[in-house]
């Protein structure tokens, strides 16, 4: 029997904005034969997300929401360091697994004179019943929001199946 199945994948940019990637999977007797992505995007109005999934939506709702907005432009100029003609920033963007896990990439440039002449990354992850407070703004309240009971639960039933093979 083939089969087709439509899933998304999310991520949130530097600045804050939720990216979109349709998966499609095909599938002969259950099991994936292939996998094609789209292009990553950013929904036209986010205050409006009718025609996508769920999680598309949770995730929407933490960045929209005022309280972390605020929170989020104290925290990106709190990250910018200036010394003369000399800047460094600091930003991070965030990939959201189907699992929940929260994979965070930080990103540190400097800048000389408005050329950039360094960029470096720097990679972590929050897995579901992690505590995050030691993340960004947006990291946090992603794990707060996405992180429910139950996802933490299948989370570990999981990694308790994987151990035992």
């Amino acid at each position: 029997m083939l089969e087709k199945r439509i899933s998304y994948d999310h991520s949130i940019t530097e600045n804050g904005n939720i990216q979109v990637r349709q998966v499609t999977e095909y599938l002969k007797d259950g099991k994936v034969t292939d996998k094609k992505y789209s292009n990553p995007y950013t929904p036209k109005d986010v205050q409006n997300m009718a025609g996508f999934d769920d999680r598309s939506k949770e995730i929407v709702a933490v960045i929209i929401d005022p309280k972390i907005k605020a929170e989020f432009a104290i925290e990106t100029e709190a990250n910018r360091t200036q010394d003369g003609d000399i800047v460094e920033i600091i930003s991070h963007d965030r990939v959201i697994d189907e699992d929940g896990k929260i994979a965070v990439r930080r990103i540190t440039r400097i800048f000389d004179e408005g050329k950039e002449v360094s960029k470096k990354y720097h990679r972590s992850w929050i897995m579901s019943g992690d505590d995050p407070k030691n993340n960004d703004v947006i990291s946090k309240a992603l794990a707060k929001k996405l992180h429910t009971p139950k996802v933490v639960a299948a989370y570990k039933t999981t990694l308790a199946e994987v151990v035992k093979i």
